[in-house]
């Protein structure tokens, strides 16, 4: 499997908080309250050492049945996690639905909250649909086995072995047995009542998973996949990500089947009237960021709270009108937010004696968690609390790390969402800050 989708999918310099961004799929991260991972991992006993021959035979009808189908209709649930010393501290779900039949007709949909990805072929036009209101047309695979390592959008941090696993006719051996460090059969309890066999596997590049099959006869088909990301997450953040933070995906294929009559409208898109048509990706993404280039609070005033700090002391915002000030929302799990704090922290302390002021706004976590983060990360910012998000709804807060510069006046003047390299962010924000200083404006009122 190839493992570039998941290091480009962790190099974007900031993390969705509510949904994923369509036009890039860069993350669906929704932070829960943390428990134990993989509580509900099934029973397992590592058969006797043996070479890898012994686990590919155990998937080979699996990988004959996927081989042979004329069709395959599947859906599957796919949780992602984010953990620190395996503790949960982010996790979202999303679902796959995936129809393809044979030479070249597919829909292949990815959904997660209110937010869609989709691409029809009708075996001539592929239609290329971002979140329900916008498409482009692109020419249709002339085969399904493409799709499986080249999707004209990213379908999620990981996308082969799901493809893999539910394209007619797609090459699952390609996918799950080259390349590997190590191949193993592993005795299972079944799933879900399912008799299955259980193999496990390293890959060349460190990325490690765990495949259940049903084993039944005219019953082939995945019922499970666990995929282990973090090697390929960490060794491409070395410096972005807490100690002990793990990322894995865990999808659960709830209808699998290679048999019946699929409707033939499946693979027909018509949009509605309220679907925009572009020319090219390329198009569609300079509108998008067109539309999202001015935060809807720019030029509005700062809206005012009232919160702890983690060091117990009271905080209000609008206590500190005639200042100019920084909020920096930010989480533990979020790699670049520690990257890009202590170059917000550096900037605004070189004018304190201006009157600039910066707070860390901690976003859905406890002042335990905090805590606990802050004996492996030094950070000097005083730290706002959040728990519950509200003050990150109140500044309609989708992503992190998330920048406001607020003028002396109470308006917001700027919103960064993440940045472009680090010494270009430390360049903007001293120049805008001394904009602000000096009285000047950057934004104007809406």
């Amino acid at each position: 499997m190839q493992s570039n989708d998941a290091a480009l999918y962790f190099a974007r310099p900031y993390h969705r908080l509510s949904s994923f961004a369509i036009y890039l799929a860069i993350g669906w991260i929704t932070a829960v309250a943390p428990t134990t991972a993989l509580a509900d991992t099934p029973q397992e006993k590592t058969a006797p050492a043996n070479d890898q021959s012994e686990a590919a035979a155990a998937l080979q009808p699996l990988v004959q049945a996927i081989n042979d189908a004329a069709q395959i209709l599947a859906t599957v649930e796919l949780t992602s996690r984010s953990m620190i010393n395996g503790q949960v501290v982010a996790s979202d779900v999303a679902v796959y639905q995936i129809a393809s039949k044979k030479p070249n007709l597919y829909s292949i949909q990815l959904k997660g909250g209110d937010q869609l990805m989709q691409v029809v072929s009708d075996g001539k036009i592929a239609n290329v649909i971002l979140g329900g209101t916008a498409y482009y047309q692109i020419p249709a695979q002339t085969s399904l086995q493409p799709l499986v390592t080249e999707s004209p959008i990213p379908m999620g941090p990981y996308p082969e072995p799901v493809m893999a696993l539910t394209l007619a006719g797609a090459d699952v051996a390609r996918t799950f047995l080259t390349e590997m460090q190590s191949l193993e059969l592993v005795k299972a309890e079944a799933v879900e009542d399912v008799p299955s066999v259980h193999v496990r596997g390293v890959q060349a590049d460190g990325v490690s998973w765990s495949l259940w099959a049903g084993t039944q006869p005219g019953k082939v088909k995945p019922l499970r996949l666990k995929i282990d990301l973090t090697k390929v997450v960490v060794g491409d953040n070395e410096d972005g990500l807490p100690d002990g933070f793990a990322y894995e995906l865990d999808m659960r294929f709830t209808q699998w089947r290679a048999d019946g009559e699929l409707d033939p409208s499946i693979f027909v898109f018509k949009p509605s009237p309220d679907v925009k048509k572009f020319d090219t990706l390329e198009d569609l993404i300079a509108s998008m960021e067109a539309k999202e280039s001015r935060h809807p609070l720019t030029g509005l005033e700062a809206p005012d709270f009232k919160t702890s700090l983690l060091d117990g002391n009271a905080f209000q915002l609008s206590k500190l009108r005639g200042k100019v000030v920084v909020l920096d929302f930010w989480a533990t799990w979020c790699g670049p937010c520690v990257q890009a704090m202590p170059v917000v922290n550096e900037v605004a302390q070189s004018m304190a004696d201006s009157g600039v002021v910066v707070y860390a706004v901690n976003v859905g976590e406890q002042a335990d968690e905090i805590n606990d983060f802050l004996k492996k990360v030094k950070i000097t910012v005083p730290i706002v609390l959040d728990p519950e998000n509200k003050i990150a709804g109140a500044y309609q807060t989708e992503a992190i790390p998330q920048t406001i510069l607020i003028g002396k006046d109470g308006r917001i003047e700027v919103v960064h969402i993440g940045f472009d390299g680090l010494d270009k962010f430390r360049q903007q924000l001293t120049d805008q800050l001394k904009t602000l200083v000096d009285g000047g404006k950057l934004a104007d009122a809406p």
